[in-house]
């Protein structure tokens, strides 16, 4: 092989190596659902997020003082506090936080406290590809591998 193949053959494969490393987000999901909240976690550590999950808004606040996330899934139904109460709170904490809204009413309702809180809502039940394609749209800048 001759040198310009070579270097051809090692610029395609460093291109490769770059385009298949894992692109960590930090994601807080808050599910009050276990079953649920344990099938999304799964999904999104096997798509290369990392997640830390709970099952109230009181747990979303306390995690979100201590962990630095770029995107919260919340359930709009939790124990004790609405999800789009969770948002708001979370978004005060943290205003470039990206939160998309998983219920099971249609947005329609819920579209004016959505507005300044919620930067996308997804209908339950979803498949997981609906959300895997709406996280992808939300252009996230991915953190560095560790």
């Amino acid at each position: 092989m001759t040198p310009e193949i070579t270097a051809r053959k090692l610029e395609s494969a460093a291109r490769t190596i770059a385009a298949s490393r894992p692109r960590h987000r930090s994601v807080l999901l808050v599910e009050s659902d276990p079953d649920l909240q344990w099938s999304l976690a799964r999904m999104l550590t096997v798509d290369g997020n990392r997640v830390v999950g709970t099952s109230s808004g009181e747990g979303a606040l306390t995690v979100i003082e201590q962990w630095d996330a770029d995107l919260a899934l919340v359930a709009s139904n939790l124990p004790g506090t609405s999800g789009v109460e969770v948002a708001r709170q979370l978004r005060e904490w943290k205003p470039n936080l990206l939160v998309i809204l998983m219920g099971e009413e249609t947005p329609g309702p819920v579209a004016k406290e959505l507005s300044s809180y919620v930067t996308a809502y997804l209908a339950k039940p979803f498949p997981f590809e609906a959300l895997r394609a709406l996280i992808e749209s939300l252009q996230l800048t991915p953190a560095p591998a560790e």
